[in-house]
């Protein structure tokens, strides 16, 4: 695990980066790997990496090259195969001097060129630099679990796993991309490729980028689960539950190979205390779980369930309690580490879930993916429901469309019979989840703000996924779940949080096999008379307790930010969205916000979700953009700038 940069200059024959700008580059993401730092500068290219040691802990230091060293590579991630792929090597003669994973990259590409990446069953952000050919080729993992950003330049292709590295070497000047924010503000997080900075885009999941002889050769997707489903899935419930559970029993094995300590993410909900049941079935010693609380969301506070579990499964529990009113300096830390911002304070609480695991461990599981892939939400209870709508005789359907109409706009009855009554996949998802809508805009926002063309923009970043496979409503919904919300909201918050306390985190239900397998499910294994997750509560029977597995689903979280808002109110309002700096950037209408602001208390989740987008999109161009800024800082060889770390609260053990 590590983090990488780099830049594949223009001119093959000249070294692209000075090397105080590659020093640059990788001390910015010193969090990701606290344990090492290697470079490779040479004619045409500069890799750069920072490692955190968790296999081959003593070897396997990076960049890695083959026997005569005509092929370097640095990567972040784990490839859980690399055993196996290490024993083919050998096998056809290839000599290996480390024990770990990276080097298997290096000679699987001598074996396969660019169509290595497809042995590879991990999560992944790979640059890999063939120097016989001049060429650079990038890769990310099958589900997005490990970032790449690229920037394209008059110096050639930069990459990074975080834009503060691209900014810190000079690469790239950080300004806003006004489709970005567009796409922010309607989805309530920047779907790829696009991100929030100018000129800087996202490799999308399961590609590979290839840059030769200093110019793009070419960029392609090199896996589909549905094109990998398994034969004979939905034969019989039973069959099913078998082998859902063999396939998450291997899944979890395999992400349990470590040479450092490893626990688990314990939420007390049923993904991850299955999780957790697996890993103690699979260990010889007691697992170490770890869980916090929200101490103003009673409905979301699961330490109690987490609490149960890890005693019925005799684990080493540490759990912390905290509060809206701790630590306000969090939110300026957060935005540094997260970079494109969400509109969800989850990220917050991961943020000190990672810190205390770390305490404990280097490396945790996480339960995260499930519900994308096996119909955990609400929405796709709706989206069942729409599959039923679609079914039925056109005057229905049309008396539908209409009451949904006389419904009070941004009501959730209204947004349910819009996503049930709507005709593409993009409408239904945005009536489903929209933060900001189309006449929310002109309202809140100035003409400075509003692009023309964002409706099409916003509705873009879904089609773009919506495929031509004949899918169900409901599978179609899944699927762009899995490639949207899941890659750049959740599993973004994950990698940027736990990195920023320098703990790796895996999650075995991104495994592609288990992904696979999920996708070929007919529906009634995910949404079932009405009950979300059926089929992995069936599986989870006589693993996890039966409370533990019928309750109702709660957000992490989720229905704690209105509290937030309204218990840092001076600093949300009177420092941030009401300041001089921020009217005079003149992207907001001062008036619609404290129109907002007054009823956000009063109109649910999604008024406190557009306040703390706004407020997000400001502490962001405060942190990179502004000239005070700490990515400028950075980039100026100062010092950060960020506010100092206060103690957090402690952990207790029950």
């Amino acid at each position: 695990m590590c983090g990488i940069c780099g830049l594949a200059g223009t001119d093959p024959r000249g070294v692209p980066l000075e090397p105080h700008q590659l020093q640059a580059m990788t001390d910015a993401i010193l969090h990701r790997g606290p344990d090492d730092d290697g470079h490779h500068l040479a004619p045409g290219v500069g890799l750069g990496m920072r490692r955190l040691s968790v296999i081959d802990v003593p070897g396997s230091s990076q960049p890695i090259a083959n026997e005569d060293g005509t092929v370097w590579t640095v990567f972040n991630g784990e490839i859980y195969n690399f055993p196996e792929l290490r024993r083919e090597l050998e096998a056809r003669g290839h000599r290996l001097e480390t024990d770990g994973d990276t080097e298997v990259i290096v000679h699987l590409y001598e074996e396969l060129g660019a169509d290595f990446v497809k042995r590879l069953r991990g999560m992944f952000a790979i640059a890999l630099w063939d120097e016989r050919r001049r060429r650079l080729v990038l890769a990310r993992d099958r589900m997005g679990v490990k970032p790449l950003y690229l920037a394209e330049g008059p110096n050639g292709l930069a990459f990074a796993s975080e834009v503060k590295s691209l900014i810190a070497g000079g690469l790239v000047d950080p300004a806003l991309d006004p489709i970005g924010a567009e796409l922010f503000m309607a989805h309530g997080y920047v779907p790829g490729p696009r991100t929030l900075f100018a000129g800087v885009r996202k490799l999308m999941p399961a590609s590979v980028l290839i840059w030769e002889d200093g110019r793009p050769v070419g960029e392609t997707s090199y896996w589909d689960p549905h094109e990998n489903a398994p034969d004979g899935v939905g034969r019989s419930w039973e069959e099913d539950q078998e082998r859902l559970l063999e396939l998450l029993r291997d899944a979890t094995r395999m992400r349990m190979i470590s040479d450092v300590p490893l626990g688990i993410m314990l939420s007390g909900g049923l993904d991850s205390s299955l999780l957790t049941a697996l890993m103690a079935e699979a260990s010889d010693r007691p697992v170490e779980t770890f869980s916090i609380g929200f101490a103003e969301d009673a409905d979301a506070n699961e330490l109690g369930e987490a609490r149960r579990v890890a005693t019925r499964l005799g684990t080493e529990h540490h759990e912390l309690l905290t509060s809206a009113s701790d630590h306000p300096e969090l939110l300026d830390e957060g935005m540094w580490y997260l970079e494109e911002p969400i509109a969800d304070l989850s990220f917050l609480g991961f943020f000190l879930l990672s810190e205390l695991a770390r305490r404990n461990v280097t490396v945790a599981l996480s339960g995260q993916g499930a519900d994308e892939l096996l119909g955990g939400y609400r929405k796709h209870q709706i989206a069942w429901g729409a599959g039923m709508v679609a079914r039925a005789p056109s005057p229905l359907r049309r008396a539908l469309a209409g009451a949904g109409n006389r419904l009070p706009e941004g009501s959730t009855a209204a947004r349910g019979l819009a996503a049930a009554t709507a005709r593409t996949p993009a409408d239904r998802l945005l009536a489903m989840s929209r933060v900001v809508h189309p006449h929310e805009r002109p309202q809140l926002f100035t003409d400075a703000f509003m692009q023309g063309d964002a409706e099409s923009e916003i509705a873009a970043a879904i089609e773009q996924h919506a495929g031509s496979r004949r899918q169900s409503i409901l599978g179609e919904t899944l699927a762009l779940d899995s490639r949207l919300a899941l890659v750049d909201w959740m599993l973004l918050y994950f990698d940027k949080m736990s990195m920023a306390a320098s703990l790796e985190v895996r999650v075995p239900f991104m495994d592609p096999e288990v992904v696979s397998f999920c996708s070929a499910l007919p529906d009634s294994r995910r949404v079932w008379m009405t009950r979300r997750k059926e089929l992995l509560k069936r599986a989870s029977e006589g693993l996890v307790d039966r409370d533990i597995i019928r309750k109702k689903k709660r957000g992490f979280f989720r229905g704690a930010l209105g509290t937030w808002l309204t218990i840092h109110r001076d600093t949300v309002f009177r420092d941030l969205l009401f300041d001089e700096r921020t009217r005079a950037r003149g992207l907001y209408r001062p008036e619609a916000v404290e129109r907002l602001a007054a009823a956000s208390g009063e109109q649910g989740i999604k008024a406190s979700q557009r306040l703390f987008c706004l407020l997000m999109l400001e502490k962001w161009h405060r942190t990179f953009v502004d000239s005070d800024a700490p990515a400028r800082r950075v980039a100026r060889g100062e010092d950060l700038g960020l506010p100092a770390r206060g103690p957090r609260p402690q952990p207790s053990t029950p």
